[in-house]
């Protein structure tokens, strides 16, 4: 198995690696606050997360590591996230600090031929709302691109086309809810939501966004604060893996044959801030990125779906926030 993890840091500090399951690293690089990374084939994109700027970075696969092609400086702030789409040749990032839905187009060399951004509006005058865009991703057709934007408790799609990116439709969520990121099943026909603040996952029947079902990721009961933060789909669509910050817990939810949720399994987190989590292509672990205890735990997966009990392996990578799977 090989990873790779970006976490958050000054310029000059290791930042970003690719390691196997152990941690043991096989490449790194120092650039700045990447916290969220992904790989399409041998291009790698990582960005850049501060409150003052917003940088994303091309990179290609250069032997057993990965050669930096090119950096483009964006309008916005904590930039959070990032997806790439082959097809368009187009690399989207949202920024959570102003609201902005970045994007894109490079070039074969990984060169960045045209950047863009696109400020997604509050849709009231009241001003304690603020635009926070969260979550990109593109369909499996690439010609659509969804982006949750948690400040406003709405969930955006796009149309993709000849480099651009045109608005065509949106899932209004409840106030307070805050969308954060957001699975599909194998054939889109299921949207997952977690939700950050109100710590739920939506199902919404597609693509009629039609919401089917609301269900919580706590315990009945629960009082106090949390946060949800990444969800996970197993290859099987069987399993659906959700991560509560603050309360410091997974949730295991069973997928019935609809498609619906079904609570299977809670477990106690194993560090602290669950910020960001991957489940292997082959459903076989779960890997959990503990962003304030700083380190990374891999998860066997039984045979039931559920992570194995005390069989779970970790190091240490300071201020881990992404991970992708190699």
């Amino acid at each position: 198995m090989e990873l790779l993890i970006s976490g958050y840091g000054e310029k000059g500090r290791v930042n970003l690696i690719k390691c196997n399951e152990k941690g043991d690293v096989i490449w790194s690089d120092t650039v700045e606050a990447p916290s969220f990374v992904t790989v399409c084939g041998d291009r790698m994109f990582a960005v850049t997360e501060t409150p003052d700027y917003a940088y994303i970075h091309s990179y290609m696969k250069d032997g057993v590591g990965y050669r930096l092609l090119d950096s483009a400086k964006f309008e916005g702030t904590d930039l959070c996230h990032v997806c790439f789409s082959e097809k368009n040749m187009m690399v989207f990032g949202a920024c959570w600090g102003t609201g902005h839905l970045l994007y894109a187009s490079i070039n074969d060399e990984g060169k960045f031929t045209k950047t863009a951004s696109l400020y997604q509006e509050p849709e009231t005058d009241d001003k304690d709302v603020l635009s926070r865009v969260h979550f990109v991703h593109v369909n499996k057709a690439e010609d659509t691109l969804m982006a949750t934007n948690v400040g406003l408790d709405i969930i955006y799609f796009y149309s993709i086309k000849d480099g651009e990116i045109e608005i065509k439709d949106k899932i209004y969520t409840e106030k307070g809810q805050h969308p954060r990121h957001a699975v599909y099943n194998k054939d889109e026909s299921l949207l997952y939501v977690i939700t950050e603040l109100s710590n739920e996952v939506l199902v919404y029947e597609m693509p009629e966004k039609k919401l089917r079902q609301r269900i919580s990721t706590l315990p009945a009961g629960f009082e106090g604060k949390s946060h949800c933060s990444a969800i996970c789909l197993s290859p099987d669509e069987k399993t659906v893996y959700g991560a509560n910050r603050y309360s410091e817990s997974l949730i295991v939810f069973g997928v019935d044959e609809n498609g619906m949720l079904y609570e299977k399994k809670r477990l106690p987190c194993d560090g602290e801030k669950p910020r960001h989590m991957l489940l292997t292509a082959d459903g076989k672990h779960l890997i959990v990125c503990y962003q304030v205890s700083g380190e990374v735990c891999v998860m066997p997966i039984g045979d039931d779906g559920v992570p194995v009990i005390g069989a779970q392996t970790k190091f240490p990578f300071h201020d881990a926030a992404g991970i992708a799977e190699l």
